[in-house]
């Protein structure tokens, strides 16, 4: 009965895989250790830990650690901080590791969180919610925010304004990611030019009127621009 519930085969390629793991992350603690400023009992502490978060979300340790290792990379300070935003993404929206970091790294520089973990995880909540609401996917809305959140930030366009107009493009169009962006890139690209042009007509007629010059006239009851 024992040798029947016991394969040596299956066996050695369980052992011969925890033992590969175990390298992969011990080489990834070496280079986070190289790239952050973490201390030896820090390093510890974030191995011990890398087992309990990563399978909060169904990871392996060295996925956790390797999402720590490109935030660590990209200069931030609670990698492990966003490595699990990074993770929490993943489970949520089945989105690969590199555009979940893409995407949480794009919206924390667009819109200056200067890595603060609440309020970015306050956009992937709402975005969770929107894409749910709008039967559309996480996947899909994240890879249209990374394209779109610099723009929307320079435009004066809040990340909770940029999301709900994003959304609504997909959800009644249909269209991708990536002609979402276009889309709302372009129409932010009209409104700034618009902007520019009011801005700099205010700024001429308040010039012509320091010279006494009136660049509009009342016309049938109505104020508008002389010929």
């Amino acid at each position: 009965v024992f040798t029947g519930l016991f394969n040596p085969a299956e066996f050695s390629e369980y052992f011969q895989n925890a033992i590969e793991d175990l390298k992969e992350i011990d080489s990834l603690l070496t280079d986070i250790s190289k790239i952050s400023n973490l201390s030896s009992s820090q390093i510890k502490n974030l191995e011990d830990n890398s087992y309990q978060t990563a399978s909060k979300y169904g990871k392996k340790a060295s996925d956790y650690l390797s999402g720590v290792q490109d935030m660590a990379t990209a200069g931030y300070n609670d990698s492990a901080g966003m490595a699990e935003l990074s993770m929490m993404a993943q489970s949520a929206g089945n989105l690969d590791a590199s555009l979940a970091n893409d995407y949480l790294i794009a919206i924390d520089s667009a819109y200056e969180y200067q890595g603060n973990i609440e309020k970015i995880n306050q956009v992937l909540d709402g975005q969770n919610s929107i894409a749910h609401k709008n039967a559309l996917s996480l996947t899909e809305l994240a890879e249209a925010t990374k394209l779109v959140a610099s723009q929307s930030a320079e435009s004066g366009v809040s990340i909770e304004k940029a999301t709900a107009a994003i959304a609504t493009m997909m959800s009644v169009t249909g269209e991708d990611a990536d002609s979402a962006a276009d889309a709302w890139n372009t129409i932010l690209e009209n409104f700034q030019q618009v902007s520019k042009s009011t801005k700099g007509m205010t700024e001429y007629e308040n010039a012509c009127q320091a010279l006494g010059v009136s660049l509009k006239t009342v016309k049938n009851g109505v104020i508008q621009l002389r010929e």
